[in-house]
């Protein structure tokens, strides 16, 4: 069960506002179909080093952007999860990735954008968006087996470097233009705002541990 959200203002401020419940709670199936707002959670693995990032390929099951790359873990916040998102993406990992996290503050927060995409084959909603590091095998090494994917909604998982990954979601935000719901996409379109923040603070967090091994 979701709970559903009061629609963004226009002065949303992805580093400080946070969604505004209004009371209602629906089934997923609902809420998706009436394109209610509701809140999901995205989690990052970044390895500095490489500067790369997971993404996952979608199951052809999904009812959005099935068999598309997509942010490493993500999943809805239900109402089970008492509001918090950060709980949501700590259990997306483990569920989706096999990752468990031994801190609560290896998941550091980034921001958070309201995405309107049910006109193309998404949802509306708010995209709590999280970053944890993460030691990539080196060059060689076998990746396939490097995360304990949950097959009934991953398919596969490979590493992106930012740069590339910046060109995957620049051609699907123009596929989103031509296409609209009739898709098929490769990557998951991410709104200008998203792909905005998210590259500016990824480099930043990068950054910071660059700073964080020399200083080591």
């Amino acid at each position: 069960m979701f709970e559903v959200m009061a629609p963004p203002g226009d002065d949303f401020d992805a580093f400080v506002d946070a969604p505004t419940p209004t009371g209602a709670v629906k089934r997923r199936a609902d809420v998706h179909a009436d394109g209610d707002w509701h809140r999901s959670a995205h989690v990052w693995l970044v390895d500095a080093r490489t500067r790369s990032v997971v993404v996952q390929k979608r199951s052809a099951m999904k009812d959005t952007f099935p068999g598309a790359w997509d942010v490493g873990a993500a999943g809805h916040v239900g109402a089970e999860d008492g509001g918090s998102s950060r709980r949501t993406a700590r259990h997306e990992l483990a569920e989706e990735l096999g990752v468990e996290l031994e801190r609560e503050d290896a998941l550091v927060f980034q921001f958070t954008v309201p995405a309107a995409q049910a006109s193309f084959g998404g949802c509306n909603c708010f995209e709590d968006v999280y970053f944890a590091r993460w030691t990539r095998r080196d060059e060689g090494e076998d990746d396939e087996d490097e995360f304990a994917i949950g097959l009934a909604e991953v398919t596969a998982t490979k590493w992106i470097e930012f740069d590339a990954l910046e060109r995957a979601l620049a051609d699907a935000a123009a596929r989103v233009d031509a296409v609209g719901a009739k898709g098929p996409y490769e990557y998951v379109p991410r709104s200008p705002l998203y792909r905005e923040l998210f590259f500016e603070r990824l480099r930043a967090f990068v950054a910071d541990a660059d700073c964080d091994a020399t200083a080591a």
